[in-house]
């Protein structure tokens, strides 16, 4: 991880001025554990030096040492909020010690705030953002922060464990998959990872292997439907219609299928898709919004405008319902809400 620019020990005794110095130069010299004792014993004359209690950290996730290195990371950012890098170097501290949601909001957040800007710190913080966003059930943001790595043609054997993990919905991290069940997820992987790649023929022999060779997986034909799904919503309803003869009960694939059923403007078959979902799941959003579109196209507008509705009550950017909304009132002729419903869509497309 980079340094911290900015940081430096304002004048203090010379005590802390001489231990300071032998603490930088040890550092220079790759002495760790003097270096690790000299910037303790400044930080204990000043506990206000912002600088020390950087390096102090770093060193001490260098060498493992991550409980106290948390310690410093905390120390630091209590002194400065904003200091992105201290950050991402507790959230990296935090998952090695096991505390997970700590550390999924710290590189989330320090991540929007650039600590993935400079190359050789990316990868690190991805792929424990992505691990993390899995283990929380974000398979969609797992995903994205895996495109990334596809888009930099990064094809480890973590990535891909990490990725098929993602695209199959398995709410665990990589080191908890048990050995005979990881030939399953990298395969899965490398499938997803052929078809983000644009090689959907490589993609589509490595799913029709692995149906044949694990035919009752959960969620490989889910995988391989939201893969499909910008490209051929027909060929990705297909998918999820096999998913859904091996799992029944997967609501997750119901709630898909309705999705994907309304976007190939499959409207009938897509209402008895999400009402089933929404028997178990009355809040689900990809439902709703099926429904109250599917509804509006098929004689009850007013239902279909109550369910959008609902949606952008907790979601007011909600593209896919203002869409809708904007269907069903150009249906009711009612122009003018019509032409305000689309004027919002422009707006959120930008």
């Amino acid at each position: 991880m980079v340094g911290m620019s900015g940081l430096h020990a304002q004048e203090a005794s010379p005590q802390f001025a001489d231990l300071a110095a032998r603490a930088a130069a040890a550092r220079d010299q790759q002495n760790i554990p003097l270096a690790i004792e000299l910037y303790t014993q400044a930080e204990q004359l000043k506990p206000d030096w912002r600088e020390g209690w950087f390096y102090l950290g770093l060193l001490q996730y260098g060498a493992n040492q991550f409980p106290a290195a948390i310690d410093a990371f905390n120390h630091l950012l209590q002194l400065e909020p904003s200091a992105v890098p201290a950050m991402a170097l507790r959230g990296l501290c935090e998952f090695e010690t096991g505390a997970y949601d700590d550390s999924l909001r710290d590189l989330e957040q320090s991540i929007a705030h650039g600590a993935a800007n400079e190359p050789r710190n990316e990868q690190i913080l991805r792929y424990h953002l992505a691990q993390l966003l899995v283990r929380a059930g974000r398979f969609q943001d797992a995903l994205t922060q895996y495109k990334i790595f596809i888009e930099k043609q990064v094809d480890s054997p973590d990535v891909l464990l990490g990725l098929g993990l993602a695209g199959t919905r398995v709410r665990l991290l990589p080191k908890e998959i048990p050995e005979t069940d990881r030939g399953l997820y990298l395969a899965a992987g490398s499938a997803g990872y052929a078809f983000l790649s644009g090689n959907s023929e490589l993609a589509a022999s490595i799913f029709t292997e692995l149906f044949a060779r694990h035919p009752t997986a959960p969620n490989l034909h889910l995988f391989y439907g939201y893969l499909l799904f910008q490209h051929d919503s027909e060929l990705a309803i297909n998918q999820f219609q096999s998913e859904l003869t091996i799992a029944p009960g997967n609501i997750e694939a119901h709630a898909i299928l309705a999705y994907t059923e309304m976007i190939a403007g499959r409207y009938a078959e897509a209402v008895p898709e999400a009402e089933h979902v929404l028997a178990a799941m009355p809040d689900m959003e990809m439902a709703l919004i099926a429904l109250g579109r599917s509804l509006g196209e098929t004689g009850d507008p007013k239902h279909g405008m109550e369910l959008l509705n609902r949606v952008l009550q907790s979601d007011p950017d909600n593209l896919e319902a203002h869409m809708g909304l904007a269907a069903i009132y150009s249906h009711a002729g009612r122009r003018e809400d019509a032409y305000r419903e689309r004027m919002v869509c422009l707006g959120l497309a930008k």
